[in-house]
């Protein structure tokens, strides 16, 4: 025998039942506790304890708070999930916008420098022009250390 021919009946059965279950009126419906009540009646079996399991009352599970705490409870979940994501959505942002400051930041260093080189050469040169110097036409030597 193999596997599929043993829970196919088991399988069928559970359809049947699941289907009869919303025929039956709401005091032929047993609520199950628990394998105690079983072990002293004679007669029940492991198919009765099934069958009494698989079959509830589901509106004693279902009261009018829990059907309006659940959608407010998904409501507050959804909020924070859209916070989180917003929150890490901004963090990137955030980090884009911090390169592009420091990139922004070294380009302005550079070009004051640059400036700051410039001036002082001019500064020098006007300074040899006012002392009557003028430049030499011999190129310069350079020292090595």
């Amino acid at each position: 025998m193999n596997a599929n021919n043993t829970v196919s009946p088991f399988l069928l059965m559970f359809v049947r039942r699941v289907k009869d279950f919303g025929k039956k009126s709401a005091d032929q419906v047993v609520v199950a506790r628990g394998f105690a009540e079983f072990k002293g009646k004679k007669g029940s079996g492991m198919r009765e304890l099934v069958s009494n399991t698989l079959e509830f009352d589901i509106r004693s599970l279902l009261h009018p708070k829990a059907l309006l705490y659940i959608p407010i409870g998904a409501i507050v979940f959804l909020f924070q999930v859209y916070n989180t994501l917003a929150i890490n959505s901004l963090a990137v942002k955030t980090e884009k916008l911090r390169e592009q400051i420091q990139m922004t930041s070294s380009v302005i260093t550079s070009q004051e420098l640059k400036m700051d080189e410039l001036h002082s050469i001019r500064n020098i040169a006007q300074d040899a022009v006012a002392l009557g110097l003028s430049p030499a036409s011999i190129p310069p030597v350079e020292l090595e250390p």
